[in-house]
C-alpha cells in the first residue's frame, strides 16, 4: 500500500516554472520560521514530498530527519541524501522532546477525523524539547470551499484558521503567528490575487471547461490560487 500512496504526486513532472514557484514558496516557509527560531536545531518535517524544503533547511544550518507515507517517495529522497522514513504519523517514530522544529506542509487536512488531527498535534508538542517551534501550514477551506476537496482526494480534515487554532491551543501551543498566503504573496498581493479566483469560480466556468477541453487549465490555474494558512505555535518552557 505505501509504494502505491501518492505516486500520482511523484509521478508528476513540473514545469521549470513549476519548480521555480515551489522552491520559492519553500524558501518563503523558512523564513517564516526564522522569524521565531533560527539554526542550528533539529528540524522534524512530516510529509517532505520532492524535499526543498528540508533542502534549505539544512543549507541554513539545520539538522533535518523527515517522515513521509509514501514509500516512492521515500526512496527517492534518501537517493538524494536526505534522512527520509516511511511512515504512516500519527504517531511520529521519535523520541520524546529530541526536536526543536516540527514542520507539516499541507498533512493536517489529510487527517481521517477530528481524533487522528488531535493525535498529530498532541505528537508534535510530545517530540518538540521545551520552547520549541510547530509550524503547520494547510488549506483554507472558507476560500477553497469544493475545490478543496477537488484538488486531492486523500483530503478529509476541514482546514480554517478558527478550528486549527482551536486545536493547537487545546494541544498545549502557543500561538504566535499566523500567515495567509497565496503561493509567496500575502497582505495586499494576496488580496489581489484572491479576488482573481472569483473570476475562475463563477457559475458556468466548469460546464465551459469541460465543452472547451480545458479541465486541466482550469485546474492548474486554480491550484497557483490556492490559499495556504501558516500557523507557528510555540511549546511552553
Amino acid at each position: 500500500m505505501s509504494s502505491a500512496f501518492y505516486r500520482w504526486f511523484s509521478d508528476r513532472q513540473l514545469t521549470r516554472f513549476g519548480r521555480a514557484r515551489r522552491e520559492r514558496i519553500q524558501r518563503f516557509r523558512l523564513s517564516l520560521l526564522h522569524k521565531h527560531r533560527n539554526a542550528p536545531g533539529d528540524i522534524v518535517e512530516i510529509g517532505p514530498g520532492t524535499g526543498g524544503f528540508a533542502k534549505s533547511a539544512i543549507s541554513s544550518g539545520w539538522s533535518y530527519r523527515g517522515f513521509d507515507a509514501s514509500e516512492v517517495l521515500a526512496n527517492e529522497l534518501r537517493s538524494g541524501g536526505l534522512e527520509v522514513t516511511q511512515a504512516w504519523v500519527p504517531p511520529m517514530p521519535i523520541d520524546d522532546q529530541s526536536c526543536d522544529v516540527v514542520y507539516a506542509d499541507q498533512v493536517l487536512e489529510h487527517m481521517s477525523g477530528i481524533d487522528m488531527a488531535r493525535e498529530f498535534v498532541n505528537e508534535a508538542s510530545r517530540v518538540l524539547r521545551p520552547g520549541g517551534v510547530f509550524l503547520i501550514v494547510v488549506p483554507d477551506y472558507l476560500k477553497e470551499k469544493e475545490f478543496f476537496w477537488d484538488i486531492d482526494y486523500t483530503h478529509n480534515f476541514v482546514t480554517t484558521d478558527r478550528r486549527v487554532r482551536q486545536l493547537l491551543y487545546d494541544g498545549g501551543f502557543e500561538m504566535k503567528e499566523m500567515v495567509r498566503s497565496i503561493g509567496v504573496a500575502t497582505g495586499f498581493g494576496r488580496n489581489i490575487l484572491a479576488a482573481a479566483a472569483i473570476f475562475v469560480n463563477i457559475p458556468g466556468v466548469d460546464a465551459l471547461s469541460r465543452f472547451l477541453s480545458t479541465e486541466e487549465f482550469l485546474f492548474r490555474v486554480r491550484k497557483n490560487l490556492f490559499e495556504t494558512l501558516s500557523f507557528i505555535a510555540r511549546k511552553p518552557l
